[in-house]
């Protein structure tokens, strides 16, 4: 029965930071329930967490090996073969090799039907970038490798779902980037997303404006009344429950609600990084999942960076990573686990 299980991809991180820690520390006290989780990474990665987390999976070096030994085995770790050094609680190439190359084969994997979602730690972009991954983030990363580039990050937490319309983006760019067919295909695609991974028939999407009330009838900024809201309009005439534009101040006032599934929206559309996460983050606590909607498989991460101030203390907390992969694998099998 354990070879029929669903396989799920964890890529090991930033290792200067706290990627390898918060994996082995989680799957080293627990294991998945409904699935087997193939880490991907160097042995070399864990060595110093695995007799204090007693994180010791078999480890393997090729697909077919993986295979035979999620019979017996629910982690298993599928070595990159990388030995690059990296310095701890920095940036560096090193690191950016290591958490790069996984990313990558999550996705050679997943593009092959290997697996059935990848769960991915903090990532540092600096070093992705070092490692000449020259993405703006993750997102970037996978829309690229899977081919997917319309996809979208919607942080998660309980029934409170957040898409930044513009994600990794200097804020004085932001109002450039407001583009109408760019902002119509996050909202379709979100739209998509409820009813396929969250089985929500009838999604409903708040959408929030750029600007300080929502423009004010264009006293503040005419990017709501001229670009935002013929958007909205747009949408709905195609059958899709989306209104707006909000205040953002004002819509937010229900994240609450909608945390414990009680909320009046399914969704809301925030225009800028810091628009929508900073209310996110708040409710959240640590335990939010960053979902990539819009790919060929489903995507979750932590909501958090790299911590390079704790990088290798032994403190950090593995809350988030295990949410995470508790979304995958509800995605992949349908069942809710602990």
């Amino acid at each position: 029965m354990a070879a029929k299980l669903k396989l799920i991809a964890v890529t090991s991180g930033e290792p200067g930071g706290i990627g390898p820690e918060i994996v082995a520390k989680w799957l080293g006290r627990f294991r998945p329930t409904r699935s087997v989780a193939v880490v991907i990474g160097a042995p070399d990665l864990f060595a110093r967490w695995k007799r204090r987390y007693h994180f010791a999976p078999p480890v393997v070096s090729s697909l077919d090996e993986a295979q035979a030994a999620a019979a017996t085995a629910r982690v298993i770790l599928l070595d990159t073969g990388l030995r690059a050094e990296y310095p701890t609680g920095d940036n560096s190439e090193g690191g950016g090799l290591h958490a790069g190359t996984a990313i990558r084969l999550a996705c050679e994997l997943a593009k092959n039907r290997s697996v059935t979602a990848i769960v991915t730690p903090p990532a540092s972009k600096k070093s992705l970038n070092l490692a000449h991954f020259d993405y703006p983030g993750h997102t970037e990363m996978l829309a690229h490798y899977l081919m997917a580039p319309d996809c979208q990050m919607m942080m998660v937490r309980g029934g409170l779902r957040v898409v930044p319309f513009t994600r990794h983006l200097p804020l004085a760019r932001v109002a450039g980037e407001l583009k109408p067919n760019a902002l119509a295909t996050c909202i379709r695609v979100t739209a998509q997303a409820l009813k396929r991974d969250f089985k929500i028939a009838r999604p409903k999407i708040a959408v929030a404006g750029l600007n300080p009330h929502a423009g004010e009838h264009g006293v503040m900024g005419t990017e709501d009344r001229d670009v935002i809201a013929p958007v909205v309009e747009l949408l709905r005439a195609e059958g899709i429950d989306a209104s707006g534009p909000y205040p953002a101040d004002a819509m937010f006032q229900s994240a609450p609600e909608a945390a414990k599934g009680k909320g009046r929206f399914h969704a809301y559309i925030a225009m800028y990084h810091d628009q929508g996460l900073v209310p996110f983050k708040m409710l959240a606590q640590r335990r939010g999942v960053n979902v990539t909607v819009g790919l060929p498989v489903p995507r979750t991460s932590v909501d958090h960076g790299t911590a390079y101030d704790i990088a290798g203390k032994g403190i950090a907390e593995f809350e988030s990573l295990r949410e995470a992969y508790t979304l995958a694998e509800w995605f992949v099998t349908g069942r809710r686990t602990r």
